[in-house]
């Protein structure tokens, strides 16, 4: 019988059982997955009162909007709030954490390249995103009574840019802050204003000439826009400028978390 205590020479090859990136990507699923009471359950029900209290329990004292309930008009904004919500949490905890607990020194002295940890810290708030944003809609849809969406193929290819969008902030956000007051500070001072501003509740064109304007260089408003331009066929801009702006975001915030992982410009 082999003796399993033997060492291996050193002429046998090291086989790891999967690549390093997927288990870095595991690491950062089961990170929020253990804790799906509070990960997911509480930003899905959150973002659901808001259509059960806004869109149910108001939405018949409001008009209709381009020939839809106010129920209907608001799940889009909902649903693009409930993704950059999880998203920003999810990349800043998981990066600020691991610099506080110096647990990324490891991540940094293992085979995986700066670009596999990026896309993996992405890839956890892209899945945290698309399992609150699907609850999201299993609830809300039926709520509001939606059947049909206008644009399927716009609609994914917007979601998909929202997604990334938004876990890339939380990347950027978890290796600029310094400390957990700064991560809840960037929230309420930045991302809770913006959200406001961005049509969530109503169409930007009902606002005053210069907050109109003021909205559209917010960019939680072409989140909003490209959504709402997928489910129901419109919005406050053209379906093409919306998809461009949004994925011209991706670009540049990719970009700018790149540069931060490949010029070792992350502080641990």
């Amino acid at each position: 019988m082999t003796d399993t205590l033997t060492p291996r020479s050193a002429e046998d090859a090291f086989a790891p059982e999967r690549p390093a990136f997927l288990w870095l990507l595991e690491r950062e699923v089961l990170r929020f997955a253990i804790i799906w009471r509070y990960s997911i359950i509480g930003p899905v029900l959150s973002t659901v009162l808001f259509v059960v209290v806004f869109g149910t329990a108001l939405g018949h004292r409001v008009a209709a909007i381009d020939g839809v309930s106010y129920g209907q008009f608001i799940v889009p904004g909902l649903f693009v709030q409930a993704i950059v919500n999880v998203g920003f949490f999810n990349g800043t905890t998981s990066l600020f954490e691991a610099r506080r607990d110096r647990y990324i020194h490891d991540v940094f002295a293992s085979p995986l390249r700066w670009w596999e940890i990026d896309l993996a810290l992405v890839g956890g708030g892209v899945a945290r995103g698309t399992t609150v944003g699907a609850g999201v809609l299993a609830i809300a849809m039926p709520l509001t009574g939606w059947h049909r969406v206008a644009h399927p193929l716009y609609l994914v290819a917007g979601t998909a840019g929202v997604l990334l969008l938004a876990a890339q902030v939380g990347v950027i956000a978890g290796g600029l802050a310094t400390s957990l007051d700064h991560v809840y500070s960037m929230e309420s001072i930045v991302l809770l204003p913006l959200g406001f501003l961005g049509g969530v509740f109503y169409s930007v064109d009902d606002l005053p000439r210069i907050w109109a304007l003021a909205s559209r260089f917010d960019p939680v408003f072409w989140l909003v826009q490209v959504e709402r331009i997928g489910f129901l066929g419109h919005g406050d801009v053209q379906a093409g400028w919306a998809l461009g702006v949004v994925w011209g975001l991706v670009v540049v915030l990719s970009a700018w978390s790149s540069f931060i992982f490949a010029t070792g410009g992350l502080k641990a």
